[in-house]
This record gives structure tokens, sequence and C-alpha cells, in this order.
């Protein structure tokens, strides 16, 4: 993917999350801003890849809304999100990075007419990341782990971080009790990690045919301790490890 083709859209909840990318662009290419429902969308290019990068905001709606922008006002190729979420699984810890292999939505119950966790009239619950661009995006996080991970976790008090791949599940609520964790570990035992965006991302992805990938850096446990982990994860850490990823990302 490079300049001239249809672009890729990088988008992540909320500021931090996208590390400097923005101003990255703006020294290679200069950026034009685009305000589209309420978000500003920057278009222009790092590394030579043509990009769109926007904010999805927090929550399901909001990031549908955003990715469905995305592909009807820009086109673009394929889209990939960024962003921190709480581990679940029970070998996930702070500092670890998750890669979705599938996405789906824990909070989504219309039974009996449904399933539990089933998208009405898609007949799925499960909706599965692209598998090449999953695969660029785990390759570019190991290479990110084996050049940084050790001074990452020097400077963040963490431990090397470890890259997993999986089932990640999202939900309208910040998950932040050790029973809201046993209840959906109980659920959804292969979730390795929750969020707020990503199912419906990768549901606008699949209903529209276009490629999507999701990357989560873990920067709580979603347990009582997640309000103070996530805020400090955010502000310390989530950009550096975006801007790591990315920049390997986009590179191949």
């Amino acid at each position: 993917m490079s300049a001239g083709h249809r672009p890729l859209g990088i988008l992540a909840a909320l500021p931090q999350e996208l590390g400097d990318l923005i101003e990255a662009m703006r020294a290679e290419s200069g950026v034009r801003t685009v305000t589209h429902g309420q978000r500003d969308y920057h278009v222009g290019s790092v590394q030579g890849v043509s990009c769109v990068v926007t904010l999805a905001r927090v929550g399901k709606v909001a990031a549908a809304a955003t990715v469905s922008a995305l592909i009807h006002a820009f086109d673009v190729e394929a889209v990939v999100f960024t962003g921190v979420a709480g581990g679940v699984g029970a070998d996930v810890r702070v500092g670890d990075i998750v890669v979705a292999d599938a996405l789906m939505q824990h909070d989504l119950d219309a039974s009996p007419l449904f399933p539990r966790f089933e998208v009405p009239l898609l007949g799925i619950s499960r909706f599965a990341a692209d598998p090449a661009l999953a695969d660029r995006l785990a390759a570019a996080c190991a290479r990110f782990v084996a050049d940084e991970g050790v001074a990452s976790a020097a400077r963040f008090g963490t431990r090397e971080p470890r890259v997993h791949r999986g089932l990640i599940v999202s939900g309208d609520q910040f998950v932040a009790s050790a029973a809201a964790v046993a209840a959906l570990r109980e659920a959804l035992p292969e979730a390795l990690a929750v969020e707020m965006e990503g199912a419906a991302i990768a549901q606008v992805c699949y209903e529209y045919g276009v490629p999507c990938a999701v990357v989560r850096t873990i920067s709580d446990t979603a347990d009582d301790h997640a309000p103070v982990s996530f805020v400090s994860f955010l502000t310390e850490i989530a950009g550096a490890y975006s801007n790591g990823i990315l920049k390997r990302f986009l590179a191949r």
C-alpha cells in the first residue's frame, strides 16, 4: 500500500492513543483536515502511505459512525484501529499487546429472539479481522517488542511486553471490577482483552467488505484498579506504543 492507492484509515478512540502520527504526517506531506459529522479527518501520508487519520471517540456507536465515514466519504482501502484495552485473558498483563483475530460484542443480547451475542439479521457473533492485515500488524508488534521492549519495560515499570493473538470483546461500559472480569471469563473464556469500539468497527467493515485489523495495548486488568491504571497508562505509555507499532507497520 503506497501513495497513489486508496488511503488507509487509521483511528483510535482518544488522542493519546494516536501518539504523534498526525505530526509525522504533517512533517512528511502536510495535512488536509476535513470536518465530517463533527469529527476531524486528517488526510496525508506517512512513510509514503496515503492515510486518513481520525478519532473514533469512545463507544460502539461513535466508532461505527466514524468508520462508516472513512468508508463512504474517504473510500479507504482498509482500516486499522489502535488503542488501549483491559486485559482479561489469564496470561495477559499490563504492557502486553493484543492483536485481534476476531472481535465480538460482549454486551449484545437479543435473546430469546436471537442467540446471545449474535448480531440480529447477520447470523454471526464474531467478526474476523483481515488475516493478512492482522499478520502485518502482529509482525510490527513483534518488531517493536524486539527493538524496544526491554527499554519500554524499564522506562515504564512494566514487564517486557508480550504479543498475543486472539479474541477481543467490546461493550459500552468501562469494565472495572473483579466481578465483571469473572463474568466475562465465564461467558467468553477465549477473550483476551475488553474495550469499547473494536467489534463495532469490525462489524461495519464486514458489512462493507473492507479489511480491518485491531491492535490493543493492555493498560489495566479491568478490575477495581482499572480507573487509576488506565489513566496513568494512557498518559504515560499509550502514545509510545502506538508510535512504535504504527511506524513499523507503515514501513512495510
